[in-house]
């Protein structure tokens, strides 16, 4: 997160994170993504290690649901940590 800080909206920096989804805790469900993605509105960031343990993710300006198009703002983005940070 201290990486990431200097290209959240000033909104995202100033508000607790807290995790919500875990795969070791909730399981590789998408389902059970989608329902503990967050209140809407809130901004979700997504972090995903792969089997190589290469870190990426993206910074979702609402909370992450189910849909059946495309939603979000000029505000997300997407990053990768291999082997530095790329936004």
């Amino acid at each position: 997160l201290p990486q990431l800080g200097p290209h959240l909206p000033p909104r995202a920096t100033q508000q607790p994170w807290r995790l919500l989804y875990c795969t070791g805790r909730d399981g590789f469900s998408l389902r059970s993504l989608y329902r503990r993605g967050g209140p809407p509105g809130s901004p979700a960031l997504l972090l995903i290690r792969d089997t190589e343990a290469q870190a990426f993710g993206a910074f979702c300006a609402t909370a992450i649901r189910c849909s059946n198009g495309f939603y979000g703002t000029g505000e997300t983005f997407l990053f990768s940590f291999s082997p530095e940070l790329k936004v």
